[in-house]
């Protein structure tokens, strides 16, 4: 049992970090700008400017690792 677990998060993990880590950068930028806009009344303005400005970075750091 312990050997199919530890194959089975060995896959996970490398598929996880070979396939899908780009997909998880661009999909959380995009909800971080999406929450951060439904926010806008709510938050004080420089932690909005700074929450945008991480979904921007994930978005692109994504779209960086996607291209490679």
């Amino acid at each position: 049992m312990a050997k199919v677990l530890k194959g089975f998060i060995i896959a996970f993990l490398t598929a996880f970090f070979t396939k899908w880590l780009e997909d998880v950068f661009i999909l959380s930028g995009l909800v971080l700008v999406v929450v951060n806009t439904y926010l806008i009344s709510i938050v004080e303005w420089n932690i909005l400017a700074g929450n945008y400005l991480l979904g921007m970075v994930l978005i692109i750091l994504g779209f960086v690792l996607a291209k490679r």
